[in-house]
C-alpha cells in the first residue's frame, strides 16, 4: 500500500518533496492507471453536476482550471521547465510558456466541443496519460539523475503488463474499439518521444514526465474529440 500511496502523491496531488521515494514510484507503477482513474471520475463528476448550468465553453475551462488545480499544476510546471531547458538561446523561457498555452487551449477546445462522449474523455485521458508515463520509463536509459533512475530499475516487465491490462480493460469497457486505437495512438507518442530524447543525448529527468503527461492527455483528448 506504501507504493500505492507514493504514486497518488506524486500524480494526483504533485507532491515532489524529500518524502516521495523513487523506489516505491517504481514499484507502485501499475497504480498509475488507477490514479488517472480517480481524476477522471473526479472531472465526470463535477462535468455532470454543472453541464446543466454552465455553457459548454465554460464548462471546459472550469473542468481543466480544476484538474489543474487537483494536481496542484505540478505536471504544467514540469513541462514549462522542460521546454525551456530544451532551448538554450535567449528568452528560452518562452518556450514553456508557449507550450502551457498551447496544451491549456487544446484541451478547453477538445472538451468543449465533446458532446456525449465528454464523460468517457474526462474519465479516460488521465488514465491514458499516467499509462504513458509507465511505458516512458520501462527500460529507459538515459536518467538524469539518482532519483529517475531509482524508479526506472523498479518498473519491471510485469508491472508495465499489469499497467497495460488495467488501462486497456478499462477503455474497451467504455469506449469499445475507439479505446484501442487512442490507446496505441498514446503509446506511441510516449515511445517515440523516449527515442527522440535519447537520439538528442537528453537525460531524462521528472521535468519530462510531467511533460510526457501533460501532452499525452492533450493528445486524448484531441482523439476523442475527434474519432467520436
Amino acid at each position: 500500500m506504501k507504493s500505492a500511496l507514493m504514486a497518488f502523491k506524486f500524480l494526483a496531488r504533485g507532491e515532489r518533496s524529500s518524502n516521495i521515494q523513487p523506489e516505491h514510484l517504481g514499484s507502485g507503477a501499475f497504480y498509475f492507471p488507477l490514479i488517472g482513474l480517480i481524476l477522471g471520475v473526479c472531472l465526470a463528476i463535477l462535468n455532470r453536476f454543472l453541464q446543466s448550468y454552465l455553457e459548454s465553453e465554460i464548462l471546459a475551462v472550469v473542468l481543466v482550471t480544476f484538474l489543474i488545480l487537483l494536481t496542484r499544476a505540478a505536471h504544467l510546471a514540469g513541462t514549462q521547465k522542460a521546454f525551456a531547458a530544451s532551448n538554450s538561446a535567449t528568452g528560452a523561457a518562452i518556450y514553456g510558456l508557449l507550450a502551457i498555452l498551447l496544451i491549456i487551449f487544446f484541451k478547453v477546445r477538445s472538451i468543449e466541443v465533446m458532446g456525449e462522449t465528454r464523460t468517457l474523455s474526462l474519465i479516460l485521458s488521465p488514465v491514458f496519460a499516467r499509462w504513458s508515463a509507465v511505458l516512458f520509463f520501462y527500460r529507459s536509459t538515459s536518467p538524469a539523475d539518482e532519483f529517475i533512475q531509482r524508479i526506472v530499475e523498479n518498473v519491471s516487465g510485469w508491472r508495465l503488463v499489469i499497467a497495460t491490462v488495467i488501462t486497456l480493460s478499462v477503455g474497451i469497457i467504455l469506449a469499445g474499439a475507439t479505446a484501442l486505437w487512442i490507446g496505441l495512438s498514446v503509446s506511441l507518442f510516449a515511445l517515440l518521444t523516449r527515442a527522440y530524447l535519447h537520439w538528442r543525448g537528453v537525460d531524462l529527468s521528472c521535468n519530462h514526465f510531467d511533460a510526457l503527461i501533460e501532452l499525452s492527455e492533450t493528445l486524448s483528448f484531441v482523439l476523442f474529440a475527434s474519432l467520436y
